[in-house]
């Protein structure tokens, strides 16, 4: 058989999402989550007490690209952008490009003067790109502490028979004086 050669061609259309929209995200853009616990945050999204703005990528009636843009909830002019996901055959056609563009254009539309999201530090790739979409890295430190449980906390106890002084407690304690 001959290899031919022919012209793909197709219309993106990038929109408001609606709830017709939870079958083909789920299918396309969120499979490991069931299609209940797409449609029902797809659901709540939309109420009209919502914060929030869900866009789609829309090819020929099938939504295969997603973004969402929720007013932050300090400061009512930064959005935040999060679930930023494009079906895998779309992804070299650019579709994320249109949807960032859609995600900025809400974004002024809704008075927001600042577009922000929370990446891991690990996810290199996926940085890259947001800065190659103009998103810069602003300084901030996130500070986690595991808790360990009560049972924990009671064998320690037991094991300490002698107080003992924490220098980097004694530390932090001058520090704040």
């Amino acid at each position: 058989m001959a290899t031919k050669d022919f012209d793909l061609r197709g219309k993106l259309n990038v929109r408001s999402a609606n709830e017709d929209d939870a079958n083909h995200l789920q299918t396309y853009c969120f499979p490991e989550k069931t299609r209940e616990q797409v449609a029902d945050e797809l659901k709540a999204d939309l109420a009209a007490d919502s914060q929030t703005t869900r866009l789609v990528a829309d090819a020929s009636g099938y939504a295969v690209g997603h973004i969402t843009l929720k007013q932050h909830p300090l400061n009512d002019e930064v959005g935040q952008i999060s679930d930023l996901a494009v079906s895998g055959p779309f992804r070299l056609l650019g579709v994320a490009d249109h949807l960032i563009e859609a995600a900025e254009a809400a974004g002024i539309e809704n008075g927001l003067k600042t577009l922000e999201i929370e990446l891991a530090s690990t996810d290199a790739p996926v940085i890259q790109r947001y800065k190659d979409w103009g998103f810069s890295e602003k300084p901030i430190v996130t500070l986690q502490k595991d808790l360990n449980t009560e049972e924990e906390n009671d064998d320690a106890e037991e094991e300490d028979d002698q107080p003992q002084v924490n220098e980097t407690v004694v530390e932090q304690q001058e520090l704040l004086k």
